[in-house]
């Protein structure tokens, strides 16, 4: 888990890089951090971008980056 206020530039260099990151308060998504060139690759209501999220969520052997990589070829 990244904390926005203590690990701003770490989140900048992910973003950077091509991570998408969701915002959570209570535990509940209240929004989303996403690159400009993945903004019209990936949306949160594209099914194969739920998929990468179940994956990580069981602890599968991909994770949400790896997964979308096999998916979109990033």
């Amino acid at each position: 888990m990244i904390g926005i206020r203590r690990d701003a530039k770490a989140l900048v260099e992910r973003l950077a890089r091509g991570e998408c990151f969701r915002i959570t308060y209570r535990n509940k998504t209240v929004g989303e951090f996403i690159p400009p060139a993945r903004m019209s690759a990936v949306s949160s209501d594209d099914l194969a971008y739920r998929v990468a999220e179940s994956a990580e969520d069981l602890g599968g052997g991909l994770d949400a980056r790896a997964a979308d990589a096999l998916i979109y070829g990033t």
